[in-house]
């Protein structure tokens, strides 16, 4: 069934009033014309019983779409309410870590001689990645990325994990908003095997609620991240590391 209608009063005396009765038909009407005014009063009453049910259903369905309507406003309210307090939150978080900085020192795998530091920084617009890396191949890229544990208790850098990645994106490269949390890009090695690095991102925070990094592993990758699925096709982790507090300045 459809909503329930409102239960609907007919003041008969009044609808009497209006349509007149059988009796004032028949008293009133010749004879030739009784059975018409008869079918007449009855069509009147009907009339007036209908127009009485229908301004019932008026009124309810009135009442639900405003029942409706201020639901939906609620709903509305509590969503902006929930947004501002989101924004707020990542204000707060912002600028508690501006300026803290964090460090991952790395350490060649297996058979590898690649090593260096990667410093995180806490700025305005989120966090500054900067990193000095040596023993590379000469003039070639080298994939970068962070990973979801800081266990380097294997020597081929296998104990880090998977690309930290806690919203569950697709790998992309930072050029892409949508991506891993972990994914930095590539390193690009002069002609003596080195690389200097910087990047400022804004999907992760170094300590906060939003997509903390601190405690994770940074691993550096044989080859090119391309960009290709699952993990841009880069090849063995030839160095590792641990993000860590690093010791204030003096």
């Amino acid at each position: 069934m459809m909503g329930m209608v409102s239960p609907i009063s007919v003041n008969f005396d009044k609808l009497l009033d209006v349509v007149g009765s059988p009796h004032d038909a028949i008293s009133t009407a010749s004879s030739k014309g009784r059975i018409s005014m008869i079918n007449r009063w009855r069509y009147g009453v009907l009339l007036a019983l209908l127009m009485g049910l229908t301004a019932g259903c008026e009124l309810e369905s009135n009442k639900q779409i405003r029942q409706q309507a201020q639901k939906a406003a609620e709903n509305a309210l509590a969503r902006e309410a929930e947004m501002m307090a989101q924004k707020h939150a990542a204000e707060l978080n912002a600028a508690n870590q501006i300026g803290q900085v964090m460090v991952a020192v790395m350490t060649p795998t297996a058979g590898n001689k690649t090593g260096g530091t990667v410093t995180f920084t806490g700025v305005a617009s989120g966090v500054l990645v900067e990193a000095e890396i040596s023993g590379l191949t000469p003039g070639q890229q080298h994939a970068i990325h962070i990973h979801q544990y800081g266990d380097l208790r294997l020597d081929n850098g296998k104990g880090t994990g998977g690309h930290y990645n806690p919203e569950g994106h697709d790998h992309s490269l930072p050029s892409n908003e949508t991506r891993h949390a972990g994914d930095l890009g590539n390193l690009t090695a002069d002609a003596n095997g080195n690389a200097s690095y910087s990047i400022t991102i804004n999907n992760v925070t170094l300590n906060s609620h939003h997509n903390p990094i601190c405690g994770r592993g940074v691993i550096i990758h044989a080859k090119v991240d391309d960009g290709g699925q699952p993990t841009g096709n880069a090849g063995a982790r030839i160095s590792q590391g641990v993000i860590g507090f690093a010791k204030p300045a003096q």
